[in-house]
């Protein structure tokens, strides 16, 4: 496990970042995973889940921030490849397989993530770059700072999903009624 203050002043600044942009997905009703994209110093892209509120299941925070980084090329008249293979990537935690694989395609320098992703995680936890056969390497610093993540998604957990089918969602508070009884 990484501390966050193992981590030089402004990688430290990036995962903050990364955990306030998870904390806006949160607000959003949106499963909490933040994540941004770095290039030279600069945020190039920010991404969050959106999900739920597109209706598309492949919206992850990663996958948003690489349509971001996408964008800034464009209108800085930047090559995608050299860009993405320069960018630091700093996520809350650890990026799914599909988004892993992702990355791995767009052959980013580094990933720096929080918790684990015990289910999902295609960055050591259920599968690693030789499961993909990827020939690009990324540099990984795992597990910083994993409470808060994990804090994020317990608060998650606990709320009602307003996107979920009424008939899934929770029934917090009520309890069941009884005969006799209004």
């Amino acid at each position: 496990m990484t501390k966050l203050e193992d981590l030089s002043e402004f990688d430290q600044k990036m995962f903050n970042e990364a955990h306030n942009t998870a904390v806006r997905a949160l607000e959003c009703n949106e499963v909490p995973v933040g994540c941004v994209f770095v290039y030279k110093g600069e945020i190039i892209g920010r991404g969050h889940n959106d999900v739920n509120r597109m209706c598309n299941p492949t919206l992850h925070a990663e996958i948003v921030a690489v349509e971001d980084v996408t964008r800034w090329c464009e209108s800085n008249k930047k090559d995608l490849n050299e860009v993405f293979s320069n960018c630091d990537v700093y996520v809350n935690l650890e990026p799914c397989c599909m988004c892993s694989s992702a990355l791995y395609q767009l052959k980013v320098k580094r990933v720096i993530f929080g918790a684990p992703n015990e289910r999902f995680g295609g960055m050591g936890s259920v599968m690693s770059n030789d499961d993909f056969k990827h020939t690009s390497t990324i540099r990984i610093i795992p597990n910083v700072d994993v409470e808060r993540p994990i804090q994020l998604l317990r608060d998650f957990y606990k709320q009602e999903n307003p996107f979920a089918p009424e008939e899934k969602r929770k029934t917090r508070n009520k309890l069941p009624a009884r005969e006799g009884v209004e």
